[in-house]
């Protein structure tokens, strides 16, 4: 897995690294059980401050996205995952202010739909992916 940070992003560090991993485990590029890279080991190698890795590894540990052990941080077993209403109401915001964006900038809801699909189908590509969409 390769792991690119944008430091001049306005997107936090952590976020980013959140959002790789998780798109990782979408298609597949990381699997359930696989180990990720040492807290100090990732910082190290992205030259970004460790506890930067060590909130996005937690934060996804408290998505159950990723699990915690004595040998570090792995990708939880895909049907070990659940939701919290916390989360699902989160990612109802976010996709409310995508869509007001597209349709404050009159994008058509075609083509709002044409890219959910070829997003979802690009994410699903992976036939090894960890998840059920």
């Amino acid at each position: 897995m390769i792991l690119e940070i944008e430091p001049t992003s306005e997107t936090p560090i952590y976020s980013q690294l959140m959002f790789q991993i998780k798109r990782a485990v979408v298609t597949g590029e990381l699997l359930s059980g696989d180990t990720l890279p040492s807290v100090r080991g990732l910082a190290s190698e992205l030259g970004v401050n460790m506890h930067t890795v060590n909130k996005a590894y937690n934060l996804l540990t408290d998505e159950e996205v990723l699990i915690k052990s004595t040998k570090g941080y792995s990708v939880q077993v895909a049907d070990k995952r659940s939701i919290s209403d916390r989360l699902k109401e989160e990612m109802k915001t976010k996709l409310e202010t995508l869509l007001v964006d597209a349709f404050i900038h009159q994008l058509p809801e075609e083509e709002v739909t044409a890219w959910t699909q070829a997003i979802m189908k690009e994410l699903k590509k992976g036939d090894k992916a960890n998840v059920d969409i």
